[in-house]
């Protein structure tokens, strides 16, 4: 179970408080739900050639500032196999364009064998059970230079997250997507009033249920979300006040199936589509209802949970996601869930007020062996607005995750400003570099507590080598087959010429005399990163950022 100063629901909310129970649960029909794996996208409508059809203004924007661009991932799943499995009577609940599948809920079962029998259907998974319907509950403000962030003010210093604010970067521009259970009261909490006056509350949607109100859902997302914009002068400031969110929910609290990593990854593909830069979640998946669902610690490698592969394609498409490593720290599961195992995002780890590990913070690495999580944020007794809008305090890295992902916003707005061609892995190991343990990461804290003014200066360097790289040979990594060409433009053999390759930690792992015109390198054994490719011409030095994804 996970740990938390209000009830939870095993592995399901981190840290999730239920304040209020206002819904019953009455003998009802069982419904059904199911996976359908799709084959291909052959013969679809939507063209690679016409983006605008199937992604807003801000999703092409943010792909051409990331130098991506659209591929078959991006186009939606075949509406006319939609349309087969919807003509056999089958209703589909909703789809993944990333997966190439679609979710589908009935209540009779038998008819599956009807889609099974298509062409186009791989393979179909029974993913969870819904007893009865879906329960449902029937001007600008001026912000003063100085900041009283009132009981926030621990863990945004404890970040130090001040810095950043002060010089005028509070996540204005920045567009986030927060994935949880429900918004309670959000529309009428006196602590979200800039953020509604403001219009920066850009919309929502629910993946559960398409005509509840969202704002009498579950109060989770409500608490998630006030740790990053709530604002009441005086008494409390988020890490993020002048961004702009997009709320989605896709957690069904009362029960707990795979079907709801389903519906995570229909929902980060809505934030993607709607031009996100940032997603978070405090959600995680490892134990089910239904047992014969569970995961194994080994599944927790990025690559089996459909929501951890989802978690790590938004990353590929130039978002930050940021996720909460879980409040398993001290029960038997004790490691991770998904989609906090995916490779390319921020998974987050809480820590007390001291930055002491909080008993109660999952445990990695991911099961693969990578470093997880990443960072930590103040999660034991974190600052949060309460749903009666009343500050308050809860525990879990539901908490600390929301922490990180406002600064993270921060440092991306400041991020935009130093370099106009981001990088999101450049963005993240800005930050990692700047952790307290990055030198020596933990299996509870990773890379420990990050220093975002610190980031920020990790993020100035990076520039200051792309800036000097305009000079004399060309870089070009092949990412394929793992190797570095150093191509010199006047065609010339280089003389008294040497290339010395370092980390951002700041050690050398290539030294070596450069003797032609073109010089072919092997990076096999380079982890992820940046790295800095100094050639000395002549006694002259010359610098290039170079990315390992």
């Amino acid at each position: 179970m996970n740990k938390s100063t209000f009830p939870l629901k095993i592995a399901g909310l981190f840290a999730i408080c239920l304040l209020v129970c206002t819904a019953s649960v009455h003998a009802q029909t069982i419904s059904y739900y199911f996976y359908v794996q799709f084959t291909d996208k052959n013969h679809s409508p939507y063209s690679l050639s016409r983006p605008a059809e199937f992604l807003s203004e801000r999703a092409v924007a943010r792909r051409t500032a990331y130098g991506l661009s659209c591929d078959s991932t991006d186009l939606p799943v075949n509406p006319a196999y939609l349309q087969q499995i919807k003509d056999l009577g089958v209703p589909v609940h909703c789809w993944s364009k990333w997966m190439n599948g679609a979710t589908v809920l009935l209540t009779d079962s038998s008819r599956m064998s009807l889609v099974r029998g298509l062409s186009f259907v791989k393979f179909v998974e029974y993913t969870g059970k819904l007893v009865g319907p879906v329960l449902t509950n029937k001007g600008k403000l001026r912000v003063t230079a100085a900041y009283d962030y009132g009981i926030a003010a621990g863990q945004i210093n404890q970040l130090n997250g001040t810095q950043l604010h002060t010089e005028g970067y509070r996540g204005k521009g920045i567009h986030i997507a927060v994935i949880d259970a429900g918004f309670l009261n959000v529309n009428t909490n006196h602590a979200f009033d800039s953020l509604r006056l403001q219009g920066r509350l850009l919309g929502t949607k629910d993946f559960i249920n398409f005509n509840s109100d969202i704002f009498s859902e579950d109060s989770h997302g409500a608490m998630v979300l006030s740790t990053m914009t709530g604002n009441l002068p005086g008494k409390f400031l988020g890490t993020a006040p002048d961004a702009a969110y997009w709320l989605i929910r896709t957690e069904y609290s009362p029960t707990e199936y795979k079907v709801e990593t389903d519906f995570w990854c229909a929902g980060i593909e809505f934030a993607d589509s709607v031009g996100v830069d940032i997603a978070t979640s405090s959600l995680g998946y490892y134990t089910f209802d239904d047992p014969r669902m569970s995961f194994t610690y080994a599944n927790m490698n990025g690559k089996f949970s459909r929501a951890s592969r989802a978690a790590n394609m938004a990353s590929k498409k130039g978002i930050v996601v940021t996720v909460a490593a879980g409040n398993e720290g001290i029960s038997t599961w004790h490691y991770i869930g998904s989609p906090a195992d995916a490779d390319g995002i921020i998974t987050v780890g809480a820590v007390t007020s001291t930055g002491d590990p909080s008993d109660f913070s999952s445990f990695g690495p991911s099961s693969d062996g990578r470093v997880k999580p990443e960072v930590c944020a103040t999660g034991t007794s974190s600052a949060l607005i309460a749903i009666t809008g009343v500050p308050s305090y809860a525990s879990g890295t539901s908490f600390a995750t929301p922490i990180m992902a406002g600064m993270m916003a921060c440092l991306l707005q400041r991020y935009k400003v130093i370099d106009p061609n981001q990088d999101v892995q450049t963005l993240l190991n800005a930050v990692f570099q700047s952790g307290s343990l990055y030198t020596s990461p933990t299996a509870q804290m990773g890379y420990g507590i990050p220093d975002f003014g610190k980031a920020e200066q990790n993020l100035k360097l990076v520039d200051s080598l792309r800036q000097a790289g305009k000079g004399v040979f060309v870089l070009a990594y092949n990412s394929t087959f793992n190797t570095l060409n150093i191509s010199f433009t006047n065609g010339i053999n280089p003389k008294d010429t040497t290339v010395r390759i370092y980390s951002m930690a700041g050690k050398m792992l290539i030294n070596q005399r450069l003797t032609d015109s073109s010089t072919t390198l092997r990076t096999d054994n380079f982890p992820r990163g940046v790295y800095a490719v100094c050639v000395s011409i002549n006694g002259k030095m010359e610098s290039r950022k170079m990315v390992i994804r």
